[in-house]
């Protein structure tokens, strides 16, 4: 299970496991924050951020595997001169997951600014 779907209490539907002492660690840091008494709405957000800054030091390199757009990068970067493959697989990327996960993606660029990383 993702850490957005911990975030989110989202459950895969082969995973059934209920018990307290079986919960990753990060699942429970998750509802023990929902305890507080913020408003459902910022504690959510707050909790969010503070995920995402454990890992803004971190090397930002993501792996994907996916022979149709790998297939279409190495076309186009054969057939167009000074064409950047990493930037427009970052573009796509980034683009498809603002469409995806738009209050998430929100979140993420907020804590990079803060940071300085963009």
């Amino acid at each position: 299970m993702s850490e957005l779907d911990l975030i989110f209490n989202r459950k895969k539907k082969e995973e059934s496991i209920k018990e307290e002492d079986k919960k990753p660690e990060i699942e429970q840091k998750v509802e023990e924050k929902k305890e507080e008494s913020k408003p459902e709405g910022i504690k959510a957000q707050s909790n969010v951020e503070e995920i995402m800054r454990k890992f803004i030091e971190k090397d930002p390199k993501i792996g994907i595997w996916s022979y149709p757009a790998y297939l279409l990068l190495q076309y186009l970067y054969n057939t167009i001169p000074g064409f950047k493959m990493s930037k427009t697989a970052k573009e796509a990327l980034e683009r498809g997951l603002k469409e995806m996960y738009p209050d998430l993606f929100q979140i993420a660029e907020k804590v990079a600014k803060e940071s300085g990383k963009i």
